[in-house]
This record gives structure tokens, C-alpha cells and sequence, in this order.
């Protein structure tokens, strides 16, 4: 009769070992990922958008009266001014024309670099405010007011004025 040498400990197995890591390294990973999620929150979105039931979908109403009126607005920014001469085709009212406008600069990948200016209106119908940064790089920029809005994207700094239209009418 042949004797069988003595059987391992299972814990002397190296596949038990391989088994059991699969699954704690799985957790671990997990938890990770829950850190990194939590810790880093996604920027809010910045546009006219609403809820409608399930839906979300996006208001155009500003960007559609703009086109109507053909508004355009010549921005220019030197050093640390913001000078825009809003026209239009037609005679604008003080709804279209307010005291202030606002102009938003958005940075496509950076939330931390996204700021607002008050553009007060002057005695020859410009508006003009005062930018507190220095921007260089590609902004989203938006003129509005609560009935219109100008959007487009510029590379900062400017070297000369720059003239932005209205987007076209989505159907």
C-alpha cells in the first residue's frame, strides 16, 4: 500500500489566494471611485434650459428674439475694459436697450475661470464695465439681458473689435 504524502493547508494554496484578491480589490475599487465621484462634483449647466415632465430640453426664446431683431454686438476688450455697441436694424426699445447688460465669459474645461461683468450704459448708447482678470485662452462668451441674448465663442486676448450675431432660429 502506497502512502499519499500529506495534503496542504488550503491557505498554502496559491490559487485560494488569487480567488480571494479578485473580489476585495473589486471592493476596494469600487470605494475609490465613490471617493473620487463625491469629492469631485460636476459644474452646473449655465443655459436656458428647463424641465418639462421627464424631458429637459433647452429655451430659446432669447436667442430667437435676437435674430428677430438682428442684433449684433461689437465687443472689445482692452486691457482691463469691456466696451460692447449694441445695434440693430431696428429702433430698439428700453426693453431690448437696458441700463445693463451682462457678460458672461465661460471657460470650456475650467469652472473656477468663469466670471460675470455689468456693463453699465454710457451717454453714447455703449455699454462699458470693468474686467478684474487678466483672460487669455478660449472663452464661451454671453451678452444678455432678460429678453435677448448674444452667445459665441472667442480666443482671448482680442486684438481687434469683435462683432457677434445672433445664433440662427432652431425649428
Amino acid at each position: 500500500m502506497t502512502t499519499l504524502p500529506p495534503e496542504k493547508p488550503w491557505y498554502k494554496h496559491p490559487w485560494v489566494w488569487v480567488l480571494i484578491l479578485i473580489p476585495i480589490v473589486s471592493v476596494i475599487l469600487s470605494f475609490s471611485m465613490l471617493f473620487t465621484a463625491i469629492s469631485n462634483k460636476d459644474a452646473e449647466v449655465q443655459d436656458d434650459w428647463y424641465k418639462k415632465g421627464k424631458a429637459v430640453a433647452q429655451d430659446f426664446a432669447r436667442d430667437d428674439y435676437a435674430t428677430a431683431l438682428t442684433i449684433t454686438g461689437d465687443l472689445t476688450l482692452t486691457d482691463k475694459k469691456a466696451q460692447i455697441n449694441v445695434q440693430s436694424k431696428y429702433n430698439l426699445d428700453d426693453k431690448a436697450r437696458p441700463a445693463t447688460l451682462l457678460l458672461e465669459f465661460s471657460h470650456p474645461t475650467d469652472d473656477k475661470r468663469d466670471f460675470s461683468v455689468t456693463l453699465q450704459k454710457q451717454a453714447d448708447g455703449t455699454y462699458a464695465g470693468t474686467i478684474s482678470k487678466v483672460l487669455t485662452g478660449r472663452y464661451y462668451i454671453t451678452i444678455s439681458t432678460p429678453v435677448w441674448r448674444l452667445k459665441d465663442m472667442i480666443f482671448l486676448p482680442l486684438t481687434k473689435t469683435l462683432t457677434i450675431q445672433p445664433e440662427a432660429i432652431k425649428s
